[in-house]
């Protein structure tokens, strides 16, 4: 991606912001340059009269001033344009991520890690790069042109010899760029492999698989270990070779002018000139490659943010169609992942309005994959979504999000109050609403324990509450809801015996009310359900009532008498964020 196509689909403000950051950059460095070449009639007026002459001193010192306003400037619209390029990015983010397809994003970057990762980076090209660069490049460019007027000849030498400077230094970029690659890539799997093992502890110990974690890890530090030496192994001669090269074009300019002395083409004034040239003309040059590689890496943030928004968004058409009930039919569902493997195939099924279906199986067999395809978190490769006889595609954004209700596992809270919270799912809930979501979920005399009670905040992301009291935070926002289907992925799972059974006598009094579809390892709720689906390899093995399937069934047999859940964690320990 060139840096044009980047541009283009940055919003107009960021572009706007940038171009000005530009200007301001490209002035100075052309102020410094002549600053440079300012000196070259002050040394040669000195020279010849042993006098210091004040004119040229006080110019210099006047365009000295300019030049350091200017920069001053400079500096501000990169910081300015900075700040509008994270601002611009941020809202971009916001208006696409709700319409784009989980899956295709995770192969990219998981969504909580844009902001603080690639946008912040991505604000440093304009805030601490763009400056330096142009400097780097211009500063250079004037001085040349300044020199041609003493010495033509060492000029023209010093443009060759810069041009081959960037041609040596995009080489040892191209020569690095599969290590920086593969260390990155690296580290992000180091960072998963942490926070796995970090999160999943008690889950971990459960199931004995602390010790594999543990190698797991270990493996995960050690590939991050190798990709850090083999990238230091190809970039540090590079770096180096770049160095030496940029000294020893300050070494031929000094032979040239020597030469050139020695011919009695130049007198020493002039000579003394050049050399404050060949220094102005080096030193940013010999700042090329720490940029160069801060460039790239910041690149590639933003060539990050590029891809996310370059990806195709759920069409919701408006105004759409409008569901006639909260009947749910699925017909030929398929997924199949990027290596050609299959998720889902040929999934069919029909739930009844208010009707209560557990979504039952192995892990890994498809079960919250299938929870997102019956919700729309994103579209099938192949078959159709029926809510209520109409397409789930052609549902406009605010239908689809008015008739549905998903309570996933990793639950989304938000840095604020209990009652904030909760009020997501109804704005206009009263506290007699909220007491009666939240004594469905099992949490209302938690609530009103609480110093602060229904105004508790509860941390960026739910992080100052416990597992459990997140997850039935997220229930009674569920239980809240006014959509008529409710759609939930182990609701119960990080919930204690009494908790658990008050979750379940909620979701069996809305029965009726409400279409329930819940994905479950525990076979209580199975039991009282109106429809069991098992779910096997991607393919739906069985369907059927609690007690049919109990009787000509095996595994499900052992998973309704309950001797499933602990094998059911151990694999799920086993598999988990691999």
């Amino acid at each position: 991606m060139t840096v044009l196509s980047r541009l283009r689909l940055l919003p107009g403000d960021c572009r706007r912001a940038l171009r000005e950051a530009a200007v301001w950059a490209s002035l100075a460095a052309l102020l410094d340059a002549a600053c440079g070449v300012l000196l070259v009639p002050l040394i040669e007026a000195w020279f010849a009269s042993g006098v210091l002459p004040w004119r040229w001193v006080i110019a210099l010192l006047g365009l000295t001033l300019v030049q350091s306003l200017v920069q001053y400037l400079a500096l501000r619209r990169g910081f300015f344009a900075g700040g509008a390029l994270a601002a611009g990015l941020v809202r971009s983010l916001v208006a696409r991520l709700p319409h784009l397809a989980p899956p295709a994003l995770r192969r990219i970057a998981p969504a909580e890690g844009l902001l603080r990762g690639p946008v912040m980076q991505s604000m440093g090209i304009p805030a601490h790069l763009l400056g330096p660069l142009i400097a780097a490049v211009l500063t250079p460019l004037g001085v040349v042109l300044g020199l041609g007027l003493i010495a033509p000849v060492i000029a023209l030498g010093l443009l060759l010899a810069g041009g081959l400077l960037f041609v040596l230094l995009r080489w040892s970029g191209r020569h690095t760029l599969t290590a920086e690659n593969a260390r990155q890539a690296a580290e992000r799997d180091a960072a998963r492999e942490l926070q796995t093992f970090a999160e999943r502890q008690p889950l971990l110990r459960a199931a004995e698989r602390e010790s594999v974690a543990l190698q797991d890890q270990e493996a995960a530090l050690r590939r991050l270990h190798e990709t850090t030496r083999t990238l230091l192994r190809r970039s540090l001669p590079a770096g180096l070779g770049f160095a030496l090269a940029v000294q020893a074009v300050f070494a031929l300019g000094l032979l040239g002018g020597a030469w050139a002395v020695g011919r009695q083409w130049l007198d020493g004034a002039s000579v003394v000139a050049i050399l404050v040239l060949l220094v102005r003309f080096i030193e940013p040059l010999a700042q090329l490659t720490h940029l160069d590689q801060a460039l790239r890496g910041a690149w590639q943030s933003l060539d990050t943010l590029m891809r996310v928004f370059a990806l195709p968004p759920l069409d919701c058409p408006e105004p759409g169609e409008r569901p006639l009930d909260a009947g749910l039919v699925a017909e030929g569902l398929g997924i199949r992942l990027d290596d050609g493997r299959t998720l889902l195939e040929d999934i069919a099924l029909t739930l009844a309005p208010g009707s209560l279906t557990v979504i039952a199986g192995p892990s890994g067999a498809g079960k919250s994959s299938l929870l997102a395809l019956l919700g729309r978190v994103h579209d099938p490769d192949t078959g159709r979504v029926l809510l209520g006889r109409a397409d789930i595609r052609q549902l406009s954004a605010s239908t689809l999000a008015a008739s549905r209700n998903l309570v996933f596992q990793a639950c989304g809270l938000f840095h604020g109050s209990v009652a904030w919270n909760l009020r997501m799912a109804r704005p206009d809930a009263d506290l007699s609403a909220l007491r009666e979501a939240a004594e469905a979920a099992g949490l209302l005399e938690e609530i009103e324990r609480w110093p602060q009670g229904w105004e508790t905040a509860v941390g960026p992301g739910g992080g100052l509450l416990s597992g459990g009291q997140r997850q039935r935070l997220c229930l009674a926002r569920g239980f809240l809801s006014p959509a008529p289907l409710l759609l939930l992925d182990e609701p119960t799972a990080s919930l204690d015996g009494a908790s658990e059974a008050q979750v379940l006598r909620s979701l069996l009094a809305l029965r009726g009310r409400r279409t329930l579809v819940v994905v479950t390892h525990r076979p209580a709720l199975a039991r009282l359900a109106d429809q069991v689906l098992v779910l096997e390899a991607g393919r739906l093995r069985l369907n059927g009532r609690h007690d049919e399937l109990s009787a000509r069934d095996r595994w499900y047999a052992g998973f309704a008498a309950g001797a499933g859940p602990r094998q059911e964690e151990k694999s799920s320990a086993m598999t988990a964020d691999r």
